[in-house]
């Protein structure tokens, strides 16, 4: 007897720290759906307030809402200009020398002012200055390559050494040559006429085969394009040999 009623102590002392049977009350969260899913009440659009036109000042209103407010351009790309135009504009004139990409070369517009005569003349003089210039170009640096080489003595040319030193070094031999082509170029505008004074009459003297007419026309063209890098050329030499007072040939040299 004394032992149950030990047993049923401890029995008793045991169930009061049993944990208790705690009921999970029901839930709609899960963790495959999006949490605050409920859709947010539209919100009503606020009524147009009509507009009061009694007011004294609804004249001015109604002026001012009419005007249309203005658009907004879009804007356009600047496109920068080059620095160099070519000349589009076709060539009439029948001469040859207008080459891609310059085109008919006549940026003070001559050729537009001058009658057929003029315009054939001034082919002539471009021609003729054209020659001198490659001659002079080929003056210039042989005389200035004797000088440097000492094959005339160590005062010629001195004492830059340029080749415009013969103005100061040889003024009497400088005048005489320049007489010289004075006298030839007399004679031969005497001895020619307007139209054919570019002539050298190189075929005509048989000094050179005639290779037929589409040849002599490439030639010409050559001749022309030759000249007019050669009148450039020449004016950058003294333009150089004037600045520094430097032999073209150490110019380079240097550079």
């Amino acid at each position: 007897m004394m032992k149950l009623s030990v047993l049923s102590s401890v029995l008793a002392g045991a169930s009061a720290f049993a944990p208790a049977s705690v009921d999970r009350a029901p839930t709609h969260l899960s963790a495959t759906r999006a949490i605050n899913t409920k859709k947010k009440p539209a919100t009503k659009a606020a009524p147009e307030t009509k507009k009061d036109d009694s007011s004294p000042f609804s004249f001015f209103t109604q002026a001012i809402d009419s005007v249309k407010k203005p658009e907004v351009m879009k804007a356009t790309p600047v496109v920068a200009k080059k620095n160099i135009s070519f000349n589009p504009a076709p060539n009439d004139t029948g001469l040859i020398g207008d080459l891609d990409p310059i085109g008919f070369f006549d940026p003070a517009g001559f050729a537009s002012r001058a009658s057929p005569e003029e315009l054939l003349r001034y082919r002539e003089v471009e021609i003729m200055h054209g020659r001198f210039a490659q001659l002079a170009v080929i003056g210039i640096l042989a005389v200035e390559k004797y000088a440097a080489d000492g094959s005339f003595g160590d005062d010629f040319l001195a004492p830059t050494g340029t080749a415009l030193e013969v103005f100061s070094e040889y003024p009497l031999w400088t005048g005489l040559t320049f007489g010289v082509i004075a006298v030839l170029e007399t004679v031969r505008l005497l001895e020619t006429q307007p139209g054919a004074r570019a002539n050298a009459l190189i075929l005509e003297t048989g000094l050179y085969k005639n290779p037929g007419e589409e040849k002599l026309a490439d030639y010409a063209l050559k001749e022309l394009q030759n000249g007019r890098l050669a009148m450039m050329a020449f004016a950058g030499e003294i333009a150089q040999e004037l600045v520094n007072q430097t032999p073209l040939l150490e110019n380079l040299s240097l550079n």
